[in-house]
């Protein structure tokens, strides 16, 4: 975590209640694992489910659901912790020392953990779009979840106001609704016009 980074999450700390912190949390903990549950459906897509790259992908949503709502919790833990050290007068300096050594046991693995089957399900979602191995058009491979965390993330930069900042940490969920509707638009014309 560089010290930009850093310095966003110290900011919001100072601006936002115990409560928002734990709504927060709580819908992402939901959320997140609802998305994935979405993204199990290109694997309903896919013309030969029975093939490697299908099954890990449908592994992938599997690690996804698991870990999913957990990083979510995770990214609480975080504000929380800084928002306490902050209570407590820890110099700004500080504030990453203290919160890894109370909660790096749990952040670091489990964000390792997360991030390994996004990866694979990022990969693997694109793959099975882009090579045509599903009911979607190719161009769809690029309607992917680290397109819209980069983007929808980059737009949760421009500020530290509330919108900013539910932008940036509802990246995820925001992509997944988007690609899914996208999914949803397209199947719809397929259906419609196999009728």
């Amino acid at each position: 975590m560089n010290a930009n980074i850093l310095g966003r999450f110290i900011v919001s700390a100072e601006k936002v209640s115990y409560l928002r912190i734990g709504l927060a949390g709580f819908f992402g903990f939901v959320g997140i694992p609802l998305s994935a549950a979405g993204f199990g459906v290109l694997y309903d897509l896919a013309k030969e489910p029975e093939s490697r790259m299908a099954k890990l992908y449908k592994l992938s949503v599997w690690g996804y659901t698991a870990f999913g709502g957990a990083i979510h919790v995770i990214c609480c833990f975080i504000m929380t912790g800084i928002k306490k050290t902050l209570e407590t007068g820890t110099p700004d300096e500080n504030i990453l020392r203290v919160i890894l050594n109370e909660q790096g046991g749990f952040i670091i693995p489990c964000t390792a953990v997360f991030f390994a089957f996004f990866g694979i399900c990022v990969v693997t979602m694109a793959l099975l779009i882009g090579k045509g191995r599903t009911s979607l058009p190719k161009w769809m491979w690029c309607l992917n979840p680290m397109l819209f965390k980069l983007l929808i993330n980059a737009v949760g930069q421009l500020g530290t106001s509330a919108v900013f900042n539910g932008l940036a940490c509802s990246n995820m969920s925001l992509g997944a609704i988007i690609i899914l509707s996208a999914w949803l638009v397209s199947v719809l014309q397929i259906k419609g016009t196999l009728q």
